[in-house]
């Protein structure tokens, strides 16, 4: 089978063709963004520097997409090739016997043009926000329908986001719901986690802009300071405001919280091995789909706290049992209280990582792979 997958060059993308290498298929990867291709995808038939001008740049091209941005998609092909007519061009140059876009909003609305002109099979994977936050916006809702009611097939990473799709006029075929960057290497994961009685770190995600909320984590731990002695505690991912806040803290405290910046992250392996270290993890935001640091922290043994938008987390997290839902974001009294009790119920930390332990055996690399590969047999059968 022929696949054009159209997506950003992310980790998770990477990681999720990669489960296509050597299975017999005909593997394409186009970016709308025309991002450098991914290291982990060169093995790919990919497309790159495809976007030209076709006038020299204009004062206020950008100002003019920020403040009126239907118009500014009016003009756009007059100013240079645009992402959905270089789809066009590949998608009658190609013939894929499927097209499958990964995250909506960047990639995905870019076929719909491609869908009008000729007809494809279609698959879309939902991430994160892309459904939860974005069908609730005035400037996305038009082109979230149009693109469902167009589709073909649709992969998810939480069952909250079937549930969305359909009511938003979804009525193609739920391949099921799989990990975003697809499976774990448990075996080649084991020697990164450290032993409970080790584990003496806190670990944060910082993410903190329209849906990430990374500063009531911070402000909660600044309130429990006096009961994390002997704690360390690390921030990774953080955004500019994070990095302040923490620099402030640290001054006012002697909590001495240390981080790595989002434009600045370390590698993937490295993230992991944080997760092994830690004994509780922290995610929390306003919006999301099923945060693969969730998924990382449960297979490391760390204890997860993690926000719950729209019931995603309850996918994973049995509250009070394998790991703690933060029901609001942004109050700190909830979140530092969950910590504490984290912290202080050894017994529950070591039920938890008993039960998450289990859990990891269906996120398991081979295991999500077979469930992967299937699904896209049976849209082969159907082609």
């Amino acid at each position: 089978m022929k696949i054009l997958f159209v997506c950003q060059q992310y980790i998770h993308a990477a990681r999720w063709i990669g489960q296509l290498k050597d299975s017999g298929n005909d593997i394409y990867v186009f970016d709308c963004l025309d991002a450098p291709i991914h290291e982990d995808l060169k093995w790919t038939n990919y497309t790159t520097n495809w976007s030209k001008r076709k006038l020299p740049y204009l004062k206020g091209e950008d100002w003019l997409k920020k403040h009126f941005p239907k118009l500014f998609y009016l003009i756009e092909p007059f100013l240079k090739l645009t992402a959905a007519d270089k789809l066009v061009e590949l998608i009658k140059v190609l013939k894929p016997d499927l097209v499958h876009s990964l995250e909506m909003q960047s990639q995905t609305y870019h076929l719909l043009k491609a869908k009008k002109i000729g007809d494809f099979k279609w698959a879309y994977s939902s991430w994160g926000s892309d459904l939860y936050f974005y069908q609730n916006q005035k400037n996305h809702q038009h082109q979230i329908k149009k693109v469902l009611s167009n589709l073909d097939y649709l992969f998810t990473d939480n069952s909250r986001d079937i549930n969305s799709a359909i009511k938003l006029g979804f009525k193609g075929q739920s391949m099921g719901v799989f990990p975003g960057g697809g499976g774990y290497d448990l075996k080649k994961l084991q020697p990164l986690i450290k032993p409970f009685a080790d584990r003496k770190l806190i670990l944060i995600k910082g993410y903190h802009h329209w849906a990430g909320r990374a500063l009531p984590v911070l402000n909660a731990l600044k309130s429990i300071k006096d009961s994390l002695k002997g704690y360390k505690i690390y921030v990774y991912a953080a955004h500019p405001v994070v990095v302040e806040r923490i620099c402030q803290i640290n001054k006012e405290t002697n909590l001495k919280i240390d981080y790595s910046q989002r434009q600045n992250e370390f590698s993937h392996s490295e993230l992991l091995s944080k997760f092994g270290q830690a004994k509780i993890a922290v995610g929390n935001s306003v919006s999301d789909g099923i945060p693969n640091t969730l998924l990382e922290a449960i297979i490391m043994g760390a204890f997860p706290i993690q926000s719950n938008p729209g019931d995603v987390s309850k996918d994973y997290i049995k509250d009070g049992i394998n790991g703690f839902l933060i029901q609001n974001p942004e109050d700190e009294n909830e979140i530092a209280s969950k910590i504490l009790c984290a912290l202080n119920d050894e017994n529950l930390i070591k039920k938890a990582q008993l039960e998450n332990k289990n859990l990891a055996q269906k996120l398991e690399y081979l295991y999500i792979q077979k469930e992967v590969l299937k699904a896209y047999k049976t849209i082969q059968s159907q082609l």
